[in-house]
């Protein structure tokens, strides 16, 4: 991923870790590359909700990378190692076009920030 990346002047400097429940408080959006990964990350908000005080509809916060897409129509973003290089190009161009989306989106709500 960090060499097909670097072709196109992206710089991967961190790496994923596990979910937890403070991710539920601390951040306003968390995204899930698959359905799989959405559905094992509400079935840790499900476990966590009553132990950690977490607010009931913090759940909402858990959507789909490819939500965002434009360009494609794919539901969700494809592990890249079944698919050699070209499964690693797909998967950026997947990431571009939902992080471009993303960004127009986080603009659009958040425009009173933008005018102070």
């Amino acid at each position: 991923m960090r060499a097909a990346s670097k072709k196109r002047g992206i710089q991967i400097t961190s790496i994923s870790r596990p979910i937890k429940p403070s991710d539920f408080t601390d951040f306003d959006l968390i995204l899930a590359m698959d359905k799989q990964n959405r559905e094992d990350i509400l079935v840790a908000f499900n476990r966590w909700k009553g132990k950690h005080s977490l607010p009931d509809d913090a759940y909402k916060k858990v959507k789909l990378m490819c939500s965002y897409c434009k360009k494609h129509d794919e539901s969700e973003v494809p592990d890249p190692y079944y698919g050699g290089a070209q499964g690693f190009e797909k998967v950026l161009d997947l990431l571009e076009d939902a992080c471009g989306s993303l960004l127009e989106t986080i603009l659009a709500e958040n425009k009173h920030l933008q005018e102070s």
